[in-house]
């Protein structure tokens, strides 16, 4: 009675995986319709390999990795980017901390909400604004 359990567990995993296998599949074939079989062929490769890429990420940054999994329909690609992007802010924002504690507060309070990479740009942007005597719109 013990297999049961594991047997249904895993069917339900695969289950999954082939509902994001079909996701996958079938975003390819539309997004590269135009561009034949070949072009479909590498999409579906590498949307599963960045896909396989996502699952690998260790539970600390398991936050970044769900609310960047929100954007799957856009490609799993896309996904690990957000992720790489996020987890690359974290230091940067850690040191805008530190060295510019009010311009942080106001991106963050503008961006309320937002993910750590949108925020280190904003900080980013002022702080190029600053630079260059306000001549760019912030």
């Amino acid at each position: 009675m013990k297999i049961l359990p594991v047997i249904v567990v895993t069917s339900l995993s695969f289950a999954c995986l082939a509902d994001d296998d079909s996701d996958i599949v079938t975003g390819c074939l539309m997004s590269n319709a135009e561009f034949g079989t070949e072009m479909a062929q590498i999409c579906i490769k590498e949307n599963k390999a960045a896909r396989a890429e996502v699952e690998r990420y260790p539970g600390e940054f398991r936050p970044i990795v769900e609310r960047c999994k929100r954007r799957k329909e856009m490609g799993w690609g896309i996904v690990k980017k957000c992720i790489d992007d996020d987890i690359a802010a974290g230091p940067v924002l850690e040191a805008y901390a530190k060295e510019q504690p009010a311009l942080l507060e106001r991106c963050q309070m503008e961006f309320l909400g937002r993910e750590p990479s949108r925020i280190k740009l904003c900080v980013e942007t002022a702080l190029e604004t600053q630079k260059s005597g306000g001549k760019k719109n912030q």
